[in-house]
């Protein structure tokens, strides 16, 4: 599945400078689909400057390019109140079928990202691009955001960020504090993760919080090596079974549902043996 991250900027360029630059990614992204059916589908990239066109450049990719969905930035989900703000792309997501890529990137009122201190400034933006996604995915299963959405499915990347590793002790606090409420462990089914650019010892946490079946192969490539990934799969204590699900199966399963949407589902195995991420 091929996808153009939102780190690059491009998608919250003022919409004028966006519009050209997402439309070129989808045409060509749509052509290499229509050209390599059997190795590639796609998620279209959205011009965040202005809903409505976000809405307008959605539509077209399902309806002429036959993209799958699209790509959106963790930045839209830092709170359930920048969550509203798409709802408007939920909407025709519902009423066209879709796949959410919610992805590391920003949106055009985020502002410029904040200065590392000069010393470990990889180590330092490393935790923070995982926090963010961490707390998009707070907002997206511990809210009610994604209920009414039955058309809609939506992966997070980077296995959900720092979310696996802090949800025991948000159970443990809502415990001690408002024992009455679900606990976050239990609403961890609402998205799926992939497992890009990260290893074994990562893969098999958000295995036992979110479930093999909820965890799909991501690769970050080319910024990333894919064989990493692969290798960091195979090499994990997971059995051959989750194993299996998490490079292929789950991603079939998955996509599917959408590609019958969009009158494609005859198509699923053999499109779907492309990774996610």
């Amino acid at each position: 599945m091929l996808s153009l991250p939102g780190l690059f900027g491009v998608d919250s360029l003022p919409l004028e400078q966006a519009i050209p630059l997402v439309r070129t990614f989808n045409d060509a992204c749509a052509e290499l689909c229509r050209t390599y059916p059997k190795h590639f589908c796609g998620l279209a990239s959205l011009p965040w400057a202005n809903i409505d066109a976000a809405v307008a450049e959605l539509r077209r990719a399902r309806l002429e390019l036959g993209l799958l969905g699209a790509i959106l930035p963790v930045d839209a989900f830092r709170s359930e109140a920048t969550a509203a703000r798409l709802l408007p792309l939920f909407e025709i997501g519902e009423e066209l079928g879709a796949h959410f890529f919610v992805h590391p990137g920003r949106t055009p009122d985020s502002g410029a990202l904040p200065a590392s201190p000069p010393d470990h400034d990889l180590a330092l933006r490393a935790l923070e691009v995982q926090h963010e996604v961490g707390q998009a995915m707070v907002t997206l299963l511990l809210s009610d955001f994604l209920s009414p959405w039955r058309n809609i499915t939506v992966q997070v990347a980077n296995l959900g960020g720092t979310f696996p590793a802090v949800v025991e002790r948000m159970d443990h606090m809502l415990q001690l504090r408002d024992p009455s409420q679900d606990l976050p462990s239990s609403r961890t089914r609402g998205v799926w993760v992939d497992c890009s650019s990260l290893a074994n010892q990562k893969i098999q946490q958000a295995v036992a919080v979110f479930g093999a079946d909820r965890v799909v192969l991501g690769t970050d490539c080319p910024i990333f090596d894919s064989d990493k990934t692969l290798t960091s799969i195979l090499q994990s204590s997971l059995s051959e079974t989750d194993r299996e699900l998490i490079i292929h199966g789950n991603a079939s399963t998955l996509l599917a549902r959408v590609l019958q949407r969009s009158g494609e589902a005859e198509t699923a195995p053999s499109r779907m043996r492309s990774s996610l991420g």
